[in-house]
């Protein structure tokens, strides 16, 4: 049985007419019926539709439904389409099932619908069966809202198989759409096949395969349809561009970018800000300076938020942090609001000049944006802190944070454990573990540090022998720390033992660790055994002649000493001097 708007429903609509004068003639028109009164009718649901009037489509479907009159069902589908419009499922499923018959069209609009829907559910396929079962075959619509809504490979691949059978793959907007889901299921193969069979070929086509090849990590095969595209004369947009770009993010790959910026600048296409943004993201990764990604921001006529943040983010990962501060001065001053991904760019430089007041002036900002709630950005705040002495304030930004994960726990520990609190590192790891997080391997190189550093060796084998019980299997950096553990704690022998049971001789850095030990401890025999297992393996390194050394003069031992200097200095390796930080806070 069909359902029926309620009559007190009726009412109000059609009160609202008496209310609204300047919308009676709605309710004139459909009475009558005329040809050109429909014809009129249909104009004013198109105004609606183009205003979102929900309340003309409710009244109007109030009238349809009243007069059980043969309209035209074009009419029908008019307040459909509005219902669809302004996001209205309650009475679009209503109206759906009021329509005394249904048409492609129809279909069409409620499958669209919900698909595009958040919490759409199996509502779509529901209408393509019921859609087969009133025997009204699909066309490319169909198929490519079908597609939009479908989650499951395997769903794709039976609407795929119907587009075959109807012909109807060879559509583009079929194809793409096909084209499109198979690449976000990483099926390359399945995605290049779809592409292949559609007919007439556009340029969103061409970007839609050419971007699923970059989604997929062929990097050639978005090399190749991008030389065939362009031999095919077919002209390509900032889209095209973004997304070739994409492949372009290995330092081997700068000759290939700069390539494709030629191209970029013989099109006229440099001063779109997307294309800016993609080419100083590849610059800032692929170059070994960071003068070209400030030359392509410099020409920019309307950098974005994400132009300001790409030049941050790549000033940072070269190491000119002073230089990153100045553009986000500039950023600021220009009016330019930050979001969170600019704010988790810049902190790493204020934590890299060990700059505590350029910090605070941040975190100042975040909290007037209203930014404390990311959890990246937080974790940001928390390690510029700890980098700049402020444990206080790295704790308090850490304990308030809303949504914890692993890195804010293991920022936390690693804080703790560069400040000599190796105890409360060891709570944090404890509270974490109660929480329910699941430490990775950089937790516990942090805890395992720590440790290290706070001479707790009995917490510390506890440590490393539970990486077990996460499955984390341990790396030579684990090792090491072990083996630093048990040094720092005069258990030479035992560090020794570990490095034979755990087969890990041929790692040069955990004997660097243990010749430490013995620098510390003056221990020669297990010091001069350490260091010839380094000059072994690793021969350019001056490191083991120095701690031999030193370990010789602290038992002065003068003549090894003089030996060991002499082989450094005919092995023509040089000492690196040391630099000190006094002052540099001042100075920033």
């Amino acid at each position: 049985m069909k359902r029926h708007l309620l009559p007190r429903q009726c009412r109000l609509i059609t009160w609202d007419f008496h209310r609204r004068p300047q919308q009676f003639s709605i309710s004139r028109l459909v009475s009558g019926m005329c040809t050109s009164e429909e014809s009129t009718l249909i104009r004013q649901l198109e105004i609606s539709m183009q205003h979102r009037d929900v309340h003309s489509a409710m009244a109007v479907h109030a009238h349809l439904v009243k007069l059980q009159s043969p309209t035209s069902i074009s009419l029908w589908n008019k307040v459909l389409n509005v219902y669809c419009q302004c996001r209205q499922f309650g009475p679009l499923h209503q109206l759906f099932e009021d329509m005394p018959q249904r048409d492609i069209t129809s279909f069409n609009t409620m499958i669209s619908a919900y698909a595009r829907r958040e919490n759409r559910g199996a509502e779509p396929v529901r209408f393509f069966s019921r859609m087969q079962e009133e025997n009204i075959s699909p066309n490319f619509i169909t198929l490519s809202a079908l597609l939009a809504s479908c989650a499951a490979l395997g769903s794709r691949e039976q609407i795929h198989a119907r587009a075959t059978k109807t012909g109807l793959n060879s559509n583009k907007f079929v194809g793409s759409s096909l084209v499109d889901g198979y690449s976000k299921c990483m099926r390359l193969e399945s995605a290049m096949k779809a592409f292949d069979d559609i007919a007439l070929l556009d340029l969103i086509s061409w970007n839609i395969i050419i971007d699923g090849c970059v989604i997929n990590g062929s990097e050639a095969d978005a090399l190749r349809i991008f030389s065939r595209m362009r031999e095919e004369g077919i002209g390509f947009d900032c889209f095209t561009l973004t997304s070739i770009l994409k492949i372009c993010m290995d330092p081997k790959q700068l000759h290939q970018g700069m390539q494709i910026h030629a191209c970029v600048v013989k099109v006229g296409l440099n001063l779109e800000t997307p294309v800016g943004n993609a080419l100083i993201t590849m610059y800032s990764k692929c170059h070994k300076e960071t003068e070209p990604a400030k030359r392509v921001f410099s020409i920019l006529p309307q950098p974005n938020i994400i132009t300001w943040t790409a030049i941050l983010s790549g000033c940072v990962q070269k190491g000119q942090c002073r230089e990153a501060i100045g553009f986000y001065e500039e950023m600021v001053t220009e009016g330019v609001k930050e979001s969170e991904f600019s704010f988790a760019s810049i902190l790493p430089a204020c934590s890299s000049l060990a700059s505590l007041k350029q910090g605070m002036q941040v975190h100042a900002r975040i909290a007037k944006l209203e930014c404390g709630s990311d959890t990246v950005v937080v974790n940001a705040l928390i390690d510029m802190y700890a980098k700049c002495g402020s444990l206080e304030e790295a704790q308090q930004a850490f304990w308030t944070m809303k949504n914890r994960d692993v890195v804010s726990w293991t920022i936390m520990i690693t804080a703790f454990a560069k400040h000599g609190k190796g105890l409360d590192a060891l709570e944090t790891f404890e509270e974490m573990e109660r929480q329910g997080f699941k430490p990775d391997g950089i937790t516990f190189l942090g805890v395992l540090s720590a440790c290290s550093y706070s001479g707790l060796v009995e917490e510390g084998l506890m440590v490393f022998h539970k990486m077990v019980d996460y499955g984390v299997k341990p790396k030579k950096e684990h090792y090491t720390s072990v083996v630093d553990i048990l040094g720092r704690a005069g258990r030479l022998k035992e560090a020794e033992k570990f490095i034979s049971d755990m087969g890990i001789e041929q790692d040069a850095s955990v004997w660097e660790a243990l010749l430490g030990a013995c620098q510390i401890h003056g221990e020669h025999e297990l010091g001069e055994k350490s260091a010839q297992y380094v000059m072994k393996l690793e021969p350019e390194k001056e490191g083991p002649y120095v701690g031999i050394s030193n370990i010789y003069a602290k038992r002065e031992m003068w003549q090894h000493k003089y030996e060991v200097r002499k082989r450094l200095d005919e092995s023509g390796l040089r000492k690196e001097s040391g630099n000190s930080w006094m002052g540099y806070e001042q100075q920033v």
